[in-house]
């Protein structure tokens, strides 16, 4: 059961005297400095610890206020450790009440561990019991050992939410550290396009599992879509099996373009890190399964990177695309501040919205990034920018 004050603990329980074991396996390179934090909250309100000050010169040095005794509340403490790894692990302890003079009464609310390979690896996902998690996120939780592997990309969906997890009982964590490098495939960034440089664009329109902005620039009538899905969801979203983007969005695709004029269309920021694949359809002859592959890309699934597939999800969607000659001509050119920038030029035969995915393989080809386009050739009927 979470507290229902936010600065108390995650849970109303006692956690008792004691200490977690620490052993995360390959996550460093021997001799290599890093650092642990934990955090700790305490459980009651009666347990924050207060100090009070006079304060004789309110209004004057002290500040605007006037009250003559102020409170300050110590919601949270840190304990901090500098450790050097002896070997490719990371070995390290962590009380579970805080070890400092006049913080006995805290608790142990979340590790962070910060290192070269590891960069930021939170423990801060609370549960009263060992929880029971999917098999895909690699964890088995026992009543007092947490072992497995970790692969922190994978740890967004519920219930962790992108943290490892902690409970009352946990002593031991014994953990094999299995990151990986997610190649970044990226054809829009909206937080590139300012209003100065003429772009416009809508306050996001939040909805569960993700957001939209609409953008267009002052010398051009193309309208951009852009569909952002969340890597996690957030603290108070319930779980969700599938993103539920607006009306008339298929879901998994990541960029609509409504471009009724011009010749060609250029993707400044685009980046794609290492050799693209690249497949298209007319949205009117996407096969049903297809489509329900592209709205799994961004599913939340445990121990799976969002916006992906495995190779043979890829495979599959490769294998029941129907072959019709494609209308748009998709190239790499020079741009200014970057060496290739996308290109998509129309053809006469440009008459109906067609879907473009790109895909890279990582991990040893088991798995491909997919990013999404979906280009129109119609005008954008709905509300405009200002």
């Amino acid at each position: 059961m979470s507290a229902a004050d936010p600065s108390l603990h995650p849970i109303r329980r006692s956690i008792g005297p004691g200490e977690i074991h620490f052993k995360l396996r390959a996550a460093a390179r021997k001799g290599e400095l890093f650092a642990v934090e934990a955090e700790y909250r305490p459980r009651r309100g009666w347990d924050v610890k207060k100090t009070r000050h006079l304060g004789l010169f309110g209004g004057w040095i002290g500040g605007a206020s006037g009250d003559f005794l102020r409170t300050q509340r110590e919601e949270f403490h840190h304990f901090r450790q500098h450790l050097t790894a002896t070997d490719a692990d990371m070995s390290f302890v962590v009380p579970l009440r805080d070890p400092a003079d006049g913080y006995h009464a805290y608790q142990l609310a979340g590790v962070k561990v910060v290192g070269a390979r590891t960069q930021t690896l939170e423990f801060e996902r609370w549960f009263e019991d060992a929880p029971a998690l999917d098999a895909g996120f690699g964890l088995r939780c026992e009543t007092a050992e947490l072992r497995g592997f970790v692969r922190p990309s994978g740890l967004g969906p519920h219930p962790l939410r992108g943290s490892l997890p902690l409970w009352p009982t946990l002593t031991n964590v014994d953990l094999e550290f299995t990151p990986v490098n997610v190649p970044e495939l990226r054809l829009f960034d909206a937080l590139q396009k300012h209003h100065w440089d003429g772009w416009r664009q809508t306050r996001p329109q939040v909805w569960p599992g993700g957001q939209t902005v609409v953008l267009q620039h002052t010398n051009s009538p193309v309208v951009w879509r852009e569909h952002g899905y969340n890597p996690f969801p957030a603290g108070a979203e319930p779980p969700l099996a599938r993103p539920l983007p607006p009306q008339g969005v298929l879901p998994g695709v990541q960029l609509e373009v409504y471009w009724p004029k011009g010749d060609s269309l250029d993707f400044p920021e685009t980046r794609f890190d290492g050799d693209v694949d690249l497949v298209s359809v007319p949205l009117g002859k996407l096969p049903p399964r297809a489509a329900e592959l592209l709205v799994q890309s961004v599913c939340l699934r445990p121990g799976q990177e969002p916006g992906s597939w495995s190779a043979k999800e890829w495979k599959e969607f490769e294998d029941i695309l129907p072959e019709i000659e494609r209308p748009l001509t998709v190239e790499m050119v020079p741009s200014e501040g970057n060496p290739s920038a996308l290109r998509v030029r129309r053809q006469a035969g440009f008459m109906e919205p067609w879907i473009c995915l790109f895909l890279t393989s990582y991990d040893q080809e088991r798995r491909y990034a997919v990013t999404s386009l979906l280009v129109r050739p119609e005008p954008w009927m709905g509300p405009l920018p200002e």
